[in-house]
């Protein structure tokens, strides 16, 4: 049988390490330099969750374009109509309300100045208040021309 001998190397003691520390060296060791301690780096920044390629920021930006523009139109839309009542009408205007029973004739004909076709006033009261037809809702408050 055949044995390999090993030599032994004694252990030398590393300046600036604890005593009990375990390292693991061999033939021909080398102690490392010690390292200077690196000047501290700012923490990188926080990276978003999701990250959009070309395509879905253009995506996104349209979406939010979209949605603010339609914002716009309809807020436009609900303002001009609470200043519409009697926007492009130059005479008097006072405001009426339905009761039970009357019908925009009805109406048209009370405010309706003596001699003035009643026929006339229907279509300014329609005109005035935005109205498609005749259909009235009891409580509804009408602006008609004054007579």
């Amino acid at each position: 049988m055949s044995a390999l001998a090993i030599p032994a190397v004694p252990v030398r003691e590393v300046p600036g390490r604890r005593r009990g520390h375990l390292q693991l060296v061999g033939p021909g060791y080398v102690v490392p330099a010690p390292q200077r301690a690196e000047p501290a780096r700012p923490a990188p920044a926080a990276r978003p969750a999701v990250r959009l390629t070309a395509r879905g920021r253009l995506v996104r930006s349209v979406l939010v374009l979209t949605v603010a523009l339609t914002a716009a139109v309809t807020g436009g839309g609900w303002l001009g109509s609470l200043t519409a009542d009697a926007q492009g009408y130059q005479g008097a205007v006072e405001r009426v309300s339905v009761a039970t029973g009357d019908t925009l004739w009805a109406i048209a004909a009370a405010t309706a100045a003596e001699g003035q076709d009643v026929r006339e006033v229907v279509d300014e009261i329609l005109e005035l208040n935005g109205l498609a037809s005749g259909d009235l809702v009891v409580g509804q408050q009408l602006v008609v021309p004054a007579g």
